[in-house]
């Protein structure tokens, strides 16, 4: 698999300028180290994955399957914003905060997490290193038996491994509330049939059932489809009147990331804001947590919508 097949999937990962994370805490494997998980590569196809050829080259698809008729409810770690940040676990009952990323593409694990749950690399020929556009620190596409949130089962996903332990630098998206082991991107995040998120209860609910979801037409302030901006999770809106992709953004800790000034923002015919609290994004506009907390959102990925709900209101509150 050649390395610039992932380039443009990786370009589109960039993350808000004005809410980087230091490296300090981050530590290179050693190169035998490295060496010696290359060299527990496996045939992809082991794992159940498949290889198909590409006018970029071959690309390994599939994996990631989950359990269906599930509903799992799982609280939310990282405060002040509320930001999807959850336990992850793996075959054991340890548990690892992940944070799940609506807007990276390819999903992540540093190599200190990636070695207890015994992730393998794995490729047609060789293992292949890539790495994130500002990042120096490479990762190998792998795959684990299964990753687990509550539970909700995610059998042979496709992962990214970095080479080294500690921090993983801005995937951690200055996120302080623990230390982020995983990033669970798009990529398994759009095989589920529905994520809601209830603010007002502290959760974030995952499901696999196929019941379509019909909002509350009393609370209901906008449906939106979905677009695919290379795999992220976005929606069309309007920036100074002028249409293009919006990226949701849960894990981002502001309320509009653009950039430039942004005069209005308009989300479909219920939803707009005037001169919103705006922070500088180097690619592409986002709304962040300070801005989604407002609202239960409930983003339907295999529908291909996305659902903006006046919260209820808990007693006492």
């Amino acid at each position: 698999m050649k390395k610039n097949i992932y380039f443009c999937l990786f370009a589109m990962a960039v993350l808000v300028a004005g809410c980087k994370t230091t490296e300090s805490e981050t530590k290179r494997i050693s190169w035998e180290e490295q060496r010696a998980y290359l060299r527990k590569l496996q045939d992809p196809r082991l794992f159940g994955l498949s290889i198909y050829d590409t006018p970029a080259g071959p690309e390994i698809r599939g994996g990631g399957r989950l359990h269906r008729s599930r509903t799992e409810a799982i609280e939310m770690l990282a405060e002040k914003p509320l930001r999807p940040l959850v336990y992850l676990t793996g075959n054991s009952d340890e548990e690892w905060p992940a944070l799940l990323d609506f807007t990276s593409p390819a999903t992540w694990l540093g190599f200190d997490l990636a070695r207890q749950l015994n992730a393998q690399p794995i490729g047609e020929l060789n293992a292949q290193l890539v790495t994130r556009p500002g990042d120096e620190i490479p990762a190998c596409m792998s795959t684990v038996s299964s990753l687990r949130m509550g539970q909700m089962f995610i059998e042979h996903p496709l992962v990214f491994v970095r080479m080294a332990t500690g921090s993983l630098g801005a995937l951690n998206r200055n996120v302080s509330d623990g230390p982020v082991k995983a990033v669970i991107g798009w990529d398994i995040l759009k095989k589920f049939d529905r994520i809601q998120f209830l603010y007002s209860m502290n959760r974030i609910v995952l499901m696999t059932t196929t019941e379509e979801y019909e909002p509350n037409p009393e609370r209901l302030a906008a449906t939106l489809p979905l677009v695919s901006p290379l795999g992220l999770c976005a929606v069309e809106g309007r920036m100074n009147g002028q249409s293009g992709p919006v990226l949701i953004d849960p894990a981002g800790d502001f309320q509009v990331a653009a950039p430039g000034t942004v005069s209005s923002l308009q989300l479909g015919e219920g939803i707009s804001l005037s001169s919103p609290v705006t922070v500088p994004s180097p690619d592409g506009v986002r709304i962040g947590a300070r801005f989604l907390q407002n609202y239960q959102v409930t983003v339907c990925p295999q529908a291909g919508v996305i659902h903006f709900e006046k919260p209820v209101a808990l007693r006492g509150k």
